[in-house]
C-alpha cells in the first residue's frame, strides 16, 4: 500500500428507486431506502477512500460495521455517503461513515472498519 493517512474522505451517492428500497431488499415492507442499500453505500465510500493508495494486488474487506439508520427516504431522493478514514492500525482501517439525504439530513452515521489483503492470497484461501 502506497502511503495513506488519517482523515482522508471519499464520496458515493444513489438515487432512491424501486431498486434499493426495503422492498427490494426484503429487509420491510415499505418503498423506503433500505438499510443494507445504505451500508452498501457507505462501504463503496470507505473503498473509494482508499483506492487510488491500493497497490496492483491489494484490496480491503469489510470486517465490522456499526451503523444506526437514522431517517427514512423516499423514492426520489439523492444519497451521498461519505466515508472518512480515522484509523490505522497495520492493515486494518477505520472508517467514520455518514449519509445525508438532498436537504442535508443526515440519514444514519456510524463507523465500518475494513482489513487490507493481498487478493489472490485471499482468494486462494477460500477454496
Amino acid at each position: 500500500m502506497k502511503n495513506c493517512e488519517v482523515n482522508i474522505s471519499g464520496f458515493a451517492s444513489t438515487i432512491v428507486d424501486e431498486t434499493n428500497t426495503a422492498i427490494a431488499a426484503q429487509s420491510g415492507s415499505l418503498p423506503v431506502f433500505a438499510t443494507p442499500f445504505m451500508i452498501a453505500l457507505m462501504e463503496k465510500a470507505t473503498c473509494d477512500t482508499v483506492a487510488t493508495y491500493l497497490e496492483d494486488n491489494e484490496t480491503t474487506v469489510g470486517t465490522k460495521i456499526d451503523v444506526a439508520h437514522l431517517k427514512a427516504s423516499t423514492i426520489g431522493a439523492k444519497i451521498e455517503a461519505t466515508a472518512t478514514l480515522k484509523e490505522i492500525d497495520s492493515r486494518r482501517f477505520v472508517f467514520g461513515v455518514e449519509a445525508k439525504d438532498d436537504k442535508d439530513n443526515i440519514i444514519g452515521k456510524g463507523t465500518i472498519e475494513r482489513f487490507l489483503v493481498n487478493s489472490e492470497k485471499f482468494l486462494s484461501k477460500l477454496g
